[in-house]
């Protein structure tokens, strides 16, 4: 702990006394890089947000005869822009020390001492030869110090081009690599063999190119096999590398720097058809580097070979460079819908933390987008993701834009949306789900195509166990009745399934006197597949009536020992009228029995009244 306490002191001393407004903390230094470079590299945090960083860090009271180069590589790399070159973020310089900050990154000989993957090494020559191609012919300028110690590894692995100590143009008044071209480290192991022979003033007679082609041939040894001590061994010890590269290998080492290839020659040939980069894995980096030039049906293509391929590819360059590159072109157009796809798949390779930042943020900014296609793919793909979102996600951010598909005028849209509610309903809120989500699904079960107001129904009848007792109560026997009557068969077939699936929130009073007069329609249906349906739900319940009757009293009168009532004095006078009935008329057979008797014994006594008088 006191050895990492010193290294900070020791880091914030170089910063001097008026620079606190630094916005960047230093921390950590990279100890296997020191002897490699002027500059010592450290690892380091933005103040503001804790973001990591790279600093690089010269010290210029210790270093002072090496302080013009330290200057000349702080001035350039601060308007340098290339995709391919180390990013600059900030610097400082003050009479203790130069500082520039840059994305993280760590040195190239930590990458190759781990014997790295081959397609990481392959295009990561062709990034450092990209670059190469850059400074020598769209800004004729010489590097003058391509090399191991000159390029870093990004988090995904790729290659950036630093170490720009001698970079200059060979026009200049005084050109720095002339001068200070035999003080950076190493320079008599990288001399050129005009070096060798006549000294650094040599180069001023060379194309811009000559000397970074030969460092160029040297990184492709020192990538494939290592380091070399001598350039002697160079030509006659190739061990490792690529049979179809040594070829152009040998022309860029060439000992006269007429025949010497150049960084440009070296990318074309590799191109070629069948060259040392028409592997799947730089094709796919080239690819996506130019995805906002290609055509749709290059693009379709080109999504369909990366999803075979991609699980074949280093998984760190897959989630921070690939990655990356697909959400930008997914959210700004260019990769189009079938982007997502892909970039669920290589999302796999996050942590939670990592998937929630990286993947959901973006997924959950184009559910606004009015792109109809990109909006199929989200809800067709929302299986793969939707478990890593929060309720309050679902809730207040995806399902407003969600919603818009139910009444949109595209069928596609508003089936893909019924059937991603069955994934989010779990995580929407209570007053969604028993309010909007049911108006929504109301109107859908009148939609014009038979397809959507099935799946409606299917729908409704796979969320009724999240609705509240009320709201079933409410919505689901005369929803799925409605349904009953629908003209198209299938949807008729799902009422009733639907039925028979959520038959344990009805009472018997509802299955009844609601859902058993409707069902028993469906018994003579037209169609054989909903009559066949219609009975499996008629025979569910009557069984669950039947079984609640079994538990019922076989009588609702209780008798009463106190005073009657009316209604028991109406019917103990029925009962004894019943009797008298069987005394003048003999035995009854219910009311029709007694009402005759009762008519009969008004005759008799009218004929006793004669007969007195």
């Amino acid at each position: 702990m006191a050895f990492f306490s010193g290294i900070v002191k020791s880091s914030l001393h170089l910063l001097g006394k008026d620079n606190s407004g630094f916005g960047y903390s230093i921390g950590d230094k990279v100890e296997f890089y020191s002897d490699q470079s002027i500059w010592s590299l450290h690892h380091g945090t933005k103040k503001e947000d804790g973001s990591e960083v790279s600093i690089f860090v010269f010290d210029c009271q210790k270093n002072r005869d090496k302080a013009q180069l330290a200057r000349n590589a702080f001035k350039r790399i601060r308007t340098m822009r290339h995709p391919d070159v180390l990013r600059y973020l900030d610097g400082i310089e003050t009479e203790q020390s130069i500082m520039f900050v840059t994305d993280p990154v760590e040195p190239l000989s930590n990458q190759l001492n781990q014997d790295p993957d081959k397609n990481l090494v392959l295009w990561g020559l062709y990034k450092v030869a990209n670059a190469i191609k850059f400074l020598n012919k769209d800004c004729d300028l010489v590097h003058g110090n391509v090399r191991v110690a000159s390029i870093f590894t990004t988090k995904a692995g790729e290659w950036k081009l630093g170490g720009f100590e001698l970079l200059c143009s060979i026009k200049e008044e005084s050109p720095i690599i002339l001068t200070f071209g035999g003080i950076v480290p190493d320079a008599q192991r990288y001399a050129t063999p005009e070096v060798k022979q006549s000294g650094w003033t040599a180069i001023k007679d060379l194309p811009s190119g000559a000397i970074d082609s030969y460092h160029l041939g040297c990184l492709i040894y020192e990538a494939y096999n290592h380091r070399f001590e001598t350039t002697d061994s160079l030509l006659t010890q190739k061990g490792s590398i690529p049979g179809n590269m040594q070829r152009i290998y040998t022309m860029l080492l060439s000992p006269s720097f007429r025949k010497r290839a150049s960084a440009d020659m070296f990318l074309e040939q590799g191109l070629q058809p069948r060259g040392f980069f028409s592997s799947d894995f730089v094709k796919v980096n080239l690819f996506l580097e130019n995805i906002s030039i290609k055509d749709q049906g290059e693009k379709e293509g080109f999504f369909r070979q990366l999803d075979s391929t991609i699980d074949t590819f280093p998984s760190e360059f897959s989630k921070h460079k690939i990655l990356p590159e697909l959400i930008k072109a997914f959210e700004f157009g260019s990769g189009g819908a079938k982007a997502l796809s892909a970039i669920v798949k290589v999302g796999e390779h996050l942590s939670d933390d990592e998937y929630q930042s990286v993947v959901i943020q973006p997924i959950i900014r184009m559910f606004a987008s009015p792109d109809r296609a990109i909006r199929v793919s989200l809800l067709e793909n929302m299986p793969k993701f939707i478990d890593h979102m929060t309720n309050k996600m679902i809730t207040n951010q995806v399902f407003p834009h969600i919603a818009t598909g139910f009444t949109d005028t595209i069928p596609i849209i508003r089936e893909q949306t019924i059937k991603s509610i069955l994934l989010i309903v779990p995580k929407l809120s209570e007053r969604i789900i028993n309010y909007e989500l049911l108006k929504y699904l109301a109107k859908l079960q009148m939609d014009p195509e038979p397809g959507i107001r099935t799946n409606t129904v299917i729908c409704l009848g796979k969320i009724a166990k999240y609705l509240s007792d009320s709201t079933r109560k409410k919505v689901l026997v005369s929803g799925f009745t409605r349904s009953l009557r629908d003209g198209f068969h299938h949807a008729r077939i799902a009422a009733l399934m639907a039925l028979n699936a959520t038959i344990e929130y009805y009472d018997a009073q509802e299955c009844a006197t609601k859902v058993l007069p409707a069902v028993s329609v469906m018994l003579i249906d037209k169609e054989k597949p909903v009559r066949d349906q219609a009975f499996k739900v008629m025979h569910s319940f009557v069984l669950k009536v039947q079984e609640f009757a079994e538990r019922m009293p076989d009588t609702a009168i209780v008798e009463r020992a106190n005073t009657p009532t009316s209604e028991e004095n109406a019917i103990a006078a029925a009962n004894q009228g019943a009797g008298m009935a069987g005394v003048l008329g003999g035995a009854t057979k219910g009311l029709a029995g007694w009402a005759v008797s009762s008519l009969q014994s008004r005759v008799s006594v009218s004929k006793c009244l004669e007969r007195l008088i």
